[in-house]
């Protein structure tokens, strides 16, 4: 498997999914919209 170097916001994108989804018992609309914020920051390039 071919190993890949993130960027920071990258690196911050995947952490907060992977924290979003461990609350799912407890959803965190907060968590989800964070998450949200980081994808389309990223897609996107908006820096808002």
């Amino acid at each position: 498997m071919e190993q890949f170097k993130l960027r920071e916001d990258e690196r911050e994108l995947i952490e907060a999914i992977r924290n979003y989804k461990m609350s799912l018992h407890n959803p965190s609309f907060e968590l989800e919209d964070y998450a949200n914020m980081l994808f389309q920051n990223l897609m996107y390039g908006n820096e808002d």
